[in-house]
């Protein structure tokens, strides 16, 4: 379902502040980026290294963790994640491909898999998601989702399987801006339910809630503090419990430089280097 997430979220805006979206999981291998600040500042890649350390220990030694690989558009075209095994490196990598700034497929490889999803417009209410086994160039299915407007600015879109059958649902709510300000989703071989929320103020993700039934029934949510208009701050809870906390520092350009994660629960604390390589020379 994620490969059908991030073609869907491709078509619309989200809370942006700096390079990476609040409103989305960073380090991921898929999309987190703002496009339009990727491509201002020039950014041809991105490399985050990573350190941690428990409570009163020294920090384990910087590892390369992920890297990122960007067009002259601002488009993410590739992306690594990095984890070290016992005598080895373990690379996962996703590629990504665009037709008039539209994804039309992303290629996954993890170990021995690789699999390439092809993403195609129907119609101007229907699109299809085709996944294909690289190595035996079998097709291991065709989705397909149907688009259709509700009342105000809310969308529904029904996600169907191979055999036409509904699998799930999921509304979108956005505001006069186009920012997603609501999404819901249900599924249809359970009662289960995703709520996803979010809050701003003057363009600005303050404050995002997140409730997830599948399973134990649970809450997530997230505060955003700024300073100067930067993302500053972030707290995470679950279920009214802090959990993690994230500060944000910045370079001269203005973009992510580091990353400071303090995990409460787990009494850790993990710092993420991130640097950068450019199309032209940055003054």
């Amino acid at each position: 379902m994620k490969c059908f997430l991030f073609f869907f979220c491709s078509f619309f805006s989200f809370f942006s502040i700096a390079q990476f979206d609040p409103s989305k999981e960073w380090f991921t291998l898929e999309d987190f980026f703002d496009l339009q600040l990727i491509q201002n500042k020039s950014v041809k890649s991105i490399t985050v290294y990573k350190s941690d350390k428990k409570d009163d220990e020294v920090f384990s030694a910087e590892t390369k963790f992920t890297a990122y690989f960007f067009s002259t558009k601002g488009e993410l075209e590739e992306s690594r994640k990095f984890v070290s095994l016992s005598g080895r490196i373990d690379t996962s990598v996703y590629e990504y491909k665009y037709n008039r700034s539209k994804l039309i497929s992303r290629t996954e490889i993890q170990g021995p898999f690789s699999f390439r999803y092809h993403y195609s417009w129907i119609n101007d209410s229907s699109f299809q998601e085709i996944k294909i086994d690289n190595r035996t160039l079998d097709t291991n299915y065709v989705h397909r989702v149907e688009v259709r407007k509700e009342e105000g600015l809310k969308k529904k879109y029904t996600y169907y399987n191979s055999v036409g059958r509904p699998m799930k649902t999921q509304w979108v709510t956005t505001n006069l801006l186009g920012k997603v300000i609501s999404k819901k989703e249900s599924y249809a071989r359970s009662a289960s339910f995703v709520v996803d929320s979010f809050t701003c103020e003057v363009n600005q993700l303050i404050h995002r809630s997140k409730q997830n039934t599948i399973g134990v029934n649970k809450k997530t949510t997230w505060e955003f503090t700024y300073q100067e208009d930067y993302l500053d701050f972030i707290k995470e809870m679950k279920d009214g419990k802090l959990i993690r906390k994230f500060a944000i520092l910045y370079n001269d350009l203005q973009l992510i430089k580091s990353i400071i994660q303090r995990d409460v629960s787990e009494k850790t604390i993990s710092v993420y280097k991130v640097e950068y390589e450019y199309y032209t020379t940055q003054r």
